[in-house]
């Protein structure tokens, strides 16, 4: 029945019915969800002369005595069905593990939850970066869209987060802000002054001497004094470190002050995450707790914060690094959490670290959130490259192609060299084992996503379209085994 009346009503485009029948409030119908290769729609069942939302439909149709309404899913659709369905509506996090999944290509949060909401995370769907908005050509209500899809096509209806991921400028705070995103995590990379670090003890006196007025205040409230916390460990500061802290970290914390202030003045609750895990240098205990204790006492209320832990997190492959010098850093971040917070730790690039989910869990005792992003992208990768080789073939191309460009936003240890320049001689059956079990096409497949999407994202969403069970339950099995592997508590 509706097979036929979609024919007359889209004539010649090729959509899906998916997800769960829904009725709207006060009887005033009843919805279902259509699905094409890039566009999505609200099929409406209602009384004649009786239009369920407040903007006219693409077209209707008089149906055995009611009305069908065809409209397109987009800002204004998501608005009215928030106003009959709250739980379209991200919410800040709730007192639990939180877990972060990107999705780059803006189709797999059906897949997403499917996955999450078999654990006790509260799951952050919408999650995405300006600097991915900018090489997916998307806004943060586009990402916010494509969750709420994922929400209404996986029928779920408990709550969850969305995060502006990686926020450095005011104008795309404003812009989350304005589509309602539920956790901003704030990049704090171009407001630490690293290089202090390395100054000498002159450098550093003469640096004292000509300290401005705040710097100074900040300086003597912390100077010679000491914090006990418990397991017997004392926070103290020699001057010295006191002095680098202070240079180098205040500029931050004013920074989330002041982003803190901008979001308050949006009038709704949000989570706030404080993210010092980009660049090279290792966050300190101190540094942790300098940059926390500063930021309570200014009233700001954060819910977690991402340190640089050591060893290496680099994109799409796992942990690099001795362990334990990684568990007794995550045991003292998580101490300071502790004592003075009832915030969380956060792992960024937290895609595929499979070796240390057991011990992160372990140390934080379960007061968390993960970020990942990429691994999703190389799960839809991996679809393609098992029902259509010869276009994998070229999306490879494209990325070692276009490799030195694309590494300018991204911090990895790859090199031309580390990746063959093509994939003749392997088979077909054989790709997707081979690029994807190998460390360093994983890496080059995961940052070269903008360069494949410019050149034939068309042709990759109608590939995915027609192989979409293959790829969600591909998406789907990666998140939970991340999962599965985080609280196995081993």
């Amino acid at each position: 029945m509706i097979e036929s009346l979609l024919k007359e009503m889209l004539p010649g485009e090729t959509v899906l019915l998916v997800g769960p029948r829904y009725s709207l409030p006060l009887s005033r119908g009843t919805f279902f969800l259509l699905k094409g290769m890039k566009r999505r729609y609200i099929l409406c069942f209602h009384d004649q002369g009786h239009l369920p939302f407040p903007f006219e439909p693409l077209v209707s149709r008089a149906f055995r005595g009611e009305e069908v309404a065809l409209y397109p899913f987009h800002w204004d659709t998501y608005e009215a069905l928030g106003s009959f369905f709250p739980h379209l509506r991200p919410v800040p996090g709730e007192k639990r593990p939180s877990f972060g999944c990107g999705d780059r290509l803006g189709l797999v949060s059906c897949a997403h939850l499917e996955a999450l909401e078999r654990f006790p995370v509260f799951p952050v769907i919408a999650q995405q970066s300006p600097r991915e908005l900018e090489k997916t050509h998307r806004t943060f209500r586009d990402v916010l869209l494509g969750a709420v899809w994922g929400v209404l096509e996986s029928g779920y209806r408990s709550p969850f987060g969305a995060d502006a991921d990686h926020i450095k400028g005011e104008e795309h705070l404003k812009e989350a802000r304005a589509c309602g995103f539920s956790m901003y995590t704030l990049d704090l990379s171009d407001e630490v002054d690293r290089t202090v670090f390395g100054w000498e003890a002159k450098a550093l006196q003469e640096r004292y001497e000509t300290l401005k007025t705040e710097e100074r205040e900040v300086f003597l409230r912390y100077r010679g004094r000491e914090w006990r916390l418990s397991s017997g460990v004392t926070i103290s500061f020699s001057e010295e470190r006191l002095l680098t802290l202070v240079l180098a970290y205040l500029p931050a914390v004013k920074k989330v002050e002041y982003f803190h202030a901008l979001l308050e003045e949006g009038g709704f609750p949000f989570d706030l995450e404080v993210s010092l895990d980009e660049g090279e240098v290792e966050t300190s205990p101190e540094a942790h707790f300098f940059v926390a204790e500063e930021l309570h006492r200014r009233g700001v209320d954060f819910q977690s914060i991402a340190p640089r832990f050591p060893g290496s997190f680099e994109k799409a492959i796992d942990y690099v690094g001795e362990k334990e010098t990684l568990a007794s850093a995550l045991r003292a971040h998580a101490l300071i959490t502790g004592n003075i917070g009832g915030y969380r730790l956060s792992l960024h690039s937290g895609s595929d670290k499979f070796s240390i989910y057991p011990l992160f869990f372990r140390e934080t005792k379960g007061v968390f959130h993960v970020k990942t992003s990429g691994t999703s992208w190389l799960a839809s990768l991996s679809t393609v490259a098992e029902v259509h080789p010869e276009f994998f073939r070229t999306v490879y191309a494209i990325a070692y192609e276009t490799l030195e460009e694309n590494l300018k936003a991204y911090a990895l240890s790859l090199e031309r060299n580390d990746v063959p320049p093509h994939l003749q001689g392997i088979p077909d059956s054989e790709l997707s084992r081979f690029c994807f079990s190998h460390p360093k096409i994983r890496q080059l497949l995961h940052i070269a996503y903008g360069a494949i999407l410019d050149r034939v994202g068309e042709e990759l969403y109608g590939i995915l379209f027609k192989a979409e069970k293959k790829h969600f339950a591909k998406v789907r099995e990666n998140i939970e085994r991340h999962l599965h592997t985080l609280f196995s508590k081993e």
